[in-house]
């Protein structure tokens, strides 16, 4: 182990070497993933008795490699009862971390044997984050903070502005909307990560659709692949956020951003410049879409308000 460290080290520090490995590693990041090659020996099925050249029996399925059972074998088998137990899990969770747009790309282009299927592998996340964030317990205990915080909003026009009656009945309206508001997504992010960071792609989702649409990569990129897309990079997400919340950094929170313009980056073959200047067009768009539906929305409560205050 010390001398694995030590060769690490040496690695790192030897500009040649670390070109080398750079190069290595990213040819190993644009590879797929390989299927183990199918093997000429003659095997006899354990289950079914049939005979068979191959990996996997044609009758039943079972593998040709059973052997006796191992402590490795026997923590897979209660893994399997989560759904986690296959070597897919690993291989995704590894290509999630260390080249997920090209994982995503391969998924899309056929590959779906060699990985976890994206959305169980989402709801799996989901139910770990919930477990690691806060065990069994639901009760969110800063609720009543956060929505003294978001009163504060509208404290400044309260004092500073002399109001009617009716106007003040508006704003007590508006004021309990926006405290709601906020509260509840302030409580699914606390509670959960994995879905709130889908909310958020979520809410990016039509306008970066629309700018990738048409990358080098995937020319005729479809809407329900993007989909699919987004959810591998929201479990990409939920892994680095559970990592942080396991490790007590905040350098993950930051990690799963720049990981997931790599992801886009990777998915598209857009170059980092274009893929950020897209984010960015995103973002503004998304801003702007939601300060429409907040301005409509206060202005249909504004009008509601004002008609019975008026009566």
């Amino acid at each position: 182990m010390l001398q694995t460290i030590n060769n690490a080290i040496a690695t790192v520090s030897d500009k040649r070497k670390r070109t080398v490995w750079l190069r290595a590693f990213r040819i190993w990041q644009r590879r797929p993933h390989e299927v183990a090659p199918l093997s000429e020996a003659t095997h006899e099925c354990a289950s079914c008795a049939t005979v068979f050249q191959g990996n996997y029996c044609p009758r039943c399925g079972q593998s040709a490699q059973i052997g006796r059972f191992s402590f490795t074998k026997a923590f897979r088998l209660f893994l399997d009862v989560w759904g986690i137990g296959n070597r897919s899990m690993t291989r995704t969770i590894r290509d999630l971390l260390l080249r997920p747009g090209y994982m995503i790309r391969d998924y899309l282009k056929g590959m779906q044997s060699a990985y976890f299927p994206p959305f169980k592998m989402f709801f799996l996340l989901t139910a770990l984050s919930l477990l690691v964030d806060h065990g069994f317990s639901l009760n969110d205990e800063g609720q009543q903070e956060r929505a003294e915080v978001t009163s504060t909003i509208f404290e400044d026009y309260d004092d500073n502005q002399s109001l009617s009656k009716d106007e003040k009945v508006v704003m007590d309206r508006v004021q309990m909307a926006f405290t709601k508001l906020f509260s509840t997504l302030k409580m699914i992010e606390r509670k959960n990560q994995p879905i709130f960071a889908l909310l958020m792609l979520v809410l990016f989702y039509l306008p970066l659709y629309y700018f990738i649409r048409k990358s080098p990569v995937i020319p005729d990129l479809r809407y329900s692949e993007f989909t699919v897309a987004l959810v591998y990079i929201s479990n990409m997400t939920s892994i680095y956020s559970i990592l942080g919340d396991l490790l007590h950094s905040m350098l993950f929170d930051i990690l799963w951003v720049v990981m997931a313009i790599v992801a886009i980056r990777q998915l598209s073959g857009f170059s980092v410049r274009k893929v950020l200047w897209y984010v960015i067009l995103t973002f503004l768009i998304s801003v702007l879409i939601i300060v429409v539906l907040i301005s409509l929305s206060v202005y249909i409560i504004y009008l509601f308000n004002g008609g019975e205050t008026s009566a």
